[in-house]
């Protein structure tokens, strides 16, 4: 009886105060671990609000100047109403504007009228006539062209400080004024000192023009667009007062600072929400980046101290109290478990031989369907079905006995013993895996274990269940080639050359790398296409697609955009000329006969060529432009080849 006493201590132990102590220790862990990730959760949802709400920001200043473009979209359509706008009519419009109420931040709307040198004594004279006897242009002096802003609504005494004043006389002004009239569209100036300003509350400004041409008249170049211009519809904006009122309540808990340009320096300094002042350091900071008629703002936001409208409720204390309660309860349920299973041991015993077999052929019946197995505790195999050995291609009797990491590649080595670790603590789980097959081949197959363990946890055995998956695997691998690649030359598609593209312009972004973007379009295939048939057409394009292959880097991306044009990704080009090399190198490649279907033939190819930044900082910019240097290209040198690139004097067109 003695042995027995000391027994029950000891079973008490090991079953169940270990265990207890062991779920004390793990919820003190896991609690701490989740009270941490309840606290980070909140800190980002804060930082969520932060996004979102610099985001909205962002997004009403962009929505200011979409109703300020169409200001003056209406301003320009007023004078193609009118065959002359008088100061009167100009007034009544803009006061039907409604500016102070619609239109917040907006300092009037305009028209500088351009004037010749030879008719500015005549221009002066019938403004004067108009009522206003001391109405000269300024600044005084001869110049080669001269502008005055005649009409300023609301006429106040703000407004009234730049009746008269020539804005193209100002270089950043003129800059602005000469893109929209060279263009035909509104552009921003960058950041000026508006004429209205005085020495109370004095702010920077910027000011938006959109050209008036005369009605009738072609507008198809820049020069046509120069001897067609009247003038200017412009707007004037007083930067602090803008986003003042873009921010509303974001402006007691948000530092907002905006910039002209990329460079982040007081001389780009447009506005500061908190000037003179640098806020406590804060995590939540955000850059962006605002595009704007042609020009760039960064705006820069940095959170200060204190609660908001948008940050999300403190993290509730209930949540950290609902942790330990649950970890006290977890405690209590181990406890009254390992009571539990102290008594079903005992009951166990009687029927552990029972249970194990009834659990194996159970498994091996209901997934008969699938290869499966059974495996020692060293994981080497005591019994395999017969579809099993079929997927395998071994016999039963060269599998009986063997290890079941034997079966991984070499590449997996160690995989073995890993899932030996895992089944030794009782996980089951399934996962991909490919093994090899009798004759050297690969199986990809879908492995579910289930480890068999006896009373004191040790693992005893291992049911395994293998799904083959290879005809599916080869499947999606072949979706995802179609789906990316053209069918006849197995060269990308388009889809796939734009994504390739736009990892380019990030790369090249962050880097300040240059690559080229390069434009084919075939010159006669349509004559072999029509002479030979679709199927020396065919086999045209395919040798076409071997031969640019062979005339690139490896590190180049050949596409087929459709029909007879292709497209090529040149990564890491430095210069224009190394970007010229690479096509006249394609060019000859092209212009060598092609023998298709026993004829012999000759095309040519033209070649359009977009460097990035030069030519486009974006793929839609950069495959238009180079789209557009074929065309120039074509017709250049259309049935010899030639290869072209924009002007670097802007876009065409």
């Amino acid at each position: 009886m003695k042995p027995f006493r000391n027994e029950v201590p000891e079973r008490l132990l090991q079953g169940i105060v270990a265990p207890t102590l062991l779920a004390v220790l793990v919820t003190l862990v896991l609690g701490a671990i989740i009270i941490s990730r309840i606290d980070a959760a909140h800190t980002q949802a804060r930082g969520v609000s932060f996004v979102l709400e610099t985001s909205e920001i962002t997004l009403k200043i962009e929505e200011r100047f979409k109703a300020y473009r169409q200001v003056l979209r209406g301003a320009r359509a007023l004078f193609a109403a009118s065959q002359v706008v008088t100061r009167e009519e100009w007034r009544r419009y803009v006061s039907t504007l409604r500016l102070h109420v619609d239109y917040a931040g907006i300092q009037g709307v305009g028209f500088a009228q351009a004037i010749p040198a030879a008719e500015l004594a005549e221009h002066e004279r019938r403004v004067r006539a108009e009522g206003f006897p001391d109405y000269r242009v300024s600044p005084p002096g001869p110049r080669e062209e001269y502008t005055s802003i005649v009409f300023l609504e609301p006429f106040d005494w703000r407004n009234q400080r730049a009746f008269g004043y020539d804005m193209f006389s100002e270089p950043v002004r003129r800059e602005a004024m000469a893109r929209a009239r060279g263009l035909g569209v509104p552009a921003l100036t960058g950041k000026v000192r508006l004429v209205q300003e005085t020495s109370t509350d004095a702010q920077f400004g910027v000011l938006l023009y959109l050209p008036v041409f005369r009605q009738n008249q072609p507008l198809g170049t820049p020069a046509e667009r120069e001897r067609a211009l009247v003038g200017w519809v412009y707007s004037p904006f007083r930067i602090g007062d803008l986003i003042t009122g873009t921010l509303g309540d974001a402006g007691h808990h948000l530092r907002i600072r905006v910039f002209d340009g990329h460079d982040l320096t007081p001389d780009t300094l447009l506005f500061d929400s908190h000037p003179g002042g640098n806020p406590p350091d804060s995590p939540l900071q955000r850059k962006t980046l605002l595009e704007l008629d042609s020009r760039v703002w960064t705006l820069v936001f940095d959170h200060t101290p204190g609660p908001t409208a948008h940050d999300p409720a403190p993290a509730p204390l209930l949540e950290k109290l609902a942790v330990v309660l649950i970890g006290g309860l977890f405690v209590l349920l181990t406890a009254a478990f390992c009571v539990s299973r102290q008594r079903a041991r005992e009951l166990a015993r009687t029927s552990a031989s029972l249970r194990a077999s009834e659990a194996r052929y159970s498994s091996l019946v209901n997934l008969s369907h699938d290869g499966i197995a059974a495996l020692d505790d060293e994981m080497r195999f005591t019994f395999i079905n017969p579809r099993l050995a079929r997927l395998l291609g071994y016999t039963r009797e060269a599998l009986l006995g063997r290890s079941f990491d034997s079966l991984y590649p070499s590449h997996d080595f160690g995989s073995g013993q890993t899932l030996s670790e895992r089944l030794a603590r009782g996980h089951a789980t399934s996962f991909e895996q490919q093994l090899v097959k009798a004759d050297g081949s690969l199986l990809t197959a879908i492995i579910a274990d289930t480890p068999d363990l006896d009373e004191e946890g040790r693992l005893r055995g291992v049911i395994v269940t293998l799904t083959d998956i290879s005809e599916r695997k080869e499947s999606e691998q072949r979706v995802h080639y179609l789906a990316t690649h053209d069918s006849l030359t197995g060269l990308a598609n388009r889809p796939m050359f734009l994504e390739h593209l736009h990892t380019s312009l990030l790369i090249a972004r962050r880097h300040n790398t240059r690559f080229a973007v390069l434009f084919l379009d075939l010159d006669r295939f349509k004559e072999v296409n029509d002479s030979l048939g679709h199927a020396a057409g065919d086999a045209l394009l395919v040798e076409t697609a071997q031969r640019l292959r062979r005339s690139l880097r490896a590190s180049d991306l050949p596409a087929r955009q459709g029909g007879d044009e292709f497209m090529v990704l040149l990564h890491d080009i430095k210069t224009e000329a190394e970007a010229l090399g690479v096509a006249d190198k394609i060019r000859q490649a092209i212009d060598r006969p092609f023998h298709v279907e026993g004829h012999e033939c000759s095309v040519a190819v033209s070649i359009g060529i977009a460097l990035y930044p030069d030519d486009g900082d974006d793929a839609e910019t950069l495959t238009r432009r180079a789209d557009e240097a074929m065309y120039r290209a074509k017709m250049s040198g259309r049935g010899q080849g030639a290869a072209s690139r924009p002007h670097a004097d802007g876009p065409s067109g």
